[in-house]
């Protein structure tokens, strides 16, 4: 499920992005980063939250997930899809009381999203990843002197933490996704990737599973 679009209309089915992707790699890199910026620019960004988290919520519901179910919902993100994803976590609560983890591998974001509800947030991220470190510089709402905004909330909070993927690039033939690149015990970047997310959900569970076992 990829409904990281109010219209939940994936550009992978689009027959001139299909083509794009093929022979105009970086035009479509340029569109995502503009959408990036929609998301993230304050006079849409409400209402571009409000759609794209209640579309999430109407998949999920249809897959049969029931409100208060205290099920995980893990929302993972890559690059921009950083910016799309914590700003769904108010609606997810408001509808679902879910808790919500949200994965940023290589996030780039303005960190104005309110992560008040957000169970944890991970940042997937890499010394090498210069695009991830510009979101960092670019957006007043990373820097600590604004120290009220969402993203410096939940540091406060102690509900980010990190999980360093060096040497992997943000983009191109040694990214997180690369499944060519090879690290130095044998495995893809792809394949590491892979299994820090599913070790990070698995490690949430098992911590979550014994909260509740020892509540009375």
């Amino acid at each position: 499920m990829q409904p990281y679009s109010p219209l939940v209309d994936p550009l992978a089915t689009r027959p001139v992005w299909a083509w794009l992707r093929r022979r105009a790699g970086l035009l479509l890199f340029l569109h995502n980063v503009m959408q990036t910026f929609v998301a993230a620019d304050r006079r849409y960004r409400p209402l571009y939250n409000r759609a794209v988290g209640n579309q999430i919520v109407v998949q999920l519901r249809l897959a049969g997930y029931q409100a208060d179910s205290r099920i995980p919902v893990v929302l993972l993100s890559y690059s921009g899809g950083a910016q799309v994803a914590t700003g769904a976590v108010e609606e997810l609560h408001r509808q679902l009381r879910a808790p919500v983890l949200v994965l940023m591998l290589g996030g780039f974001h303005n960190g104005a999203n309110d992560l008040t509800h957000a169970e944890h947030v991970y940042q997937l991220t890499s010394a090498s990843d210069r695009i991830e470190r510009v979101g960092r510089w670019i957006f007043p709402q990373r820097w600590r002197l604004l120290w009220r905004s969402g993203w410096n909330r939940a540091v406060r909070a102690g509900k980010v933490s990190a999980h360093p993927l060096d040497p992997s690039t943000h983009v191109g033939p040694r990214s997180y996704i690369s499944p060519t690149a090879l690290l130095l015990d044998g495995r893809s970047h792809l394949d590491r990737t892979t299994e820090t997310v599913i070790e990070i959900v698995r490690e949430y569970r098992v911590v979550t599973a014994s909260t509740w076992d020892t509540q009375p």
